[in-house]
């Protein structure tokens, strides 16, 4: 028995989403997903940074009004990276986190070493498949979970 062409076309566009998996992203879609942490640090560089009760914030989304801690978003990072990617060196960027929660001032050095941890991440990030990256992140999103409600320890 024969499929219908709406079959065939439903088959075809499974076949599509499951091949863009296997590939590598683009270095656009690689920066596109770096963005909000350069982002953090673009602000932390300028010397301007929004903070909470001390701690230096950053926005999640630009559309919504959800704000975390750097130091707590540069932990989830350097986490999902250190799965992804097990000998890539993210020790500036531990410092620096360290230093936020302590809420001790970061020096230019500081951060510019930040930024290149960032660039070398983004060399090394469109040679994973999205699968993997993909997994990675939700992998680090179901720990944080884990964490909030203080089931890690449990689990």
């Amino acid at each position: 028995m024969s499929l219908s062409r709406q079959q065939r076309a439903h088959l075809a566009a499974c076949d599509r989403f499951k091949s863009g998996k296997q590939k590598p992203p683009t270095r656009k879609q690689a920066q596109a997903w770096l963005a909000p942490i350069r982002k953090a640090f673009r602000e932390i560089k300028t010397g301007e940074v929004d903070s909470h009760r001390g701690y230096a914030i950053t926005r999640i989304h630009w559309a919504d009004e959800d704000f975390a801690r750097v130091d707590h978003c540069i932990n989830g990072f350097t986490a999902m990276l250190d799965r992804l990617m097990p000998e890539f060196d993210t020790g500036a960027m531990k410092r620096v986190s360290k230093k936020l929660s302590a809420g001790v001032l970061l020096t230019h050095d500081e951060v510019e070493a930040c930024f290149v941890v960032l660039n070398l991440c983004e060399d090394r990030l469109i040679k994973h498949k999205r699968a993997e990256l993909m997994d990675a992140a939700l992998t680090e999103q179901v720990n944080i979970e884990l964490e909030r409600l203080n089931l890690k320890d449990a689990a």
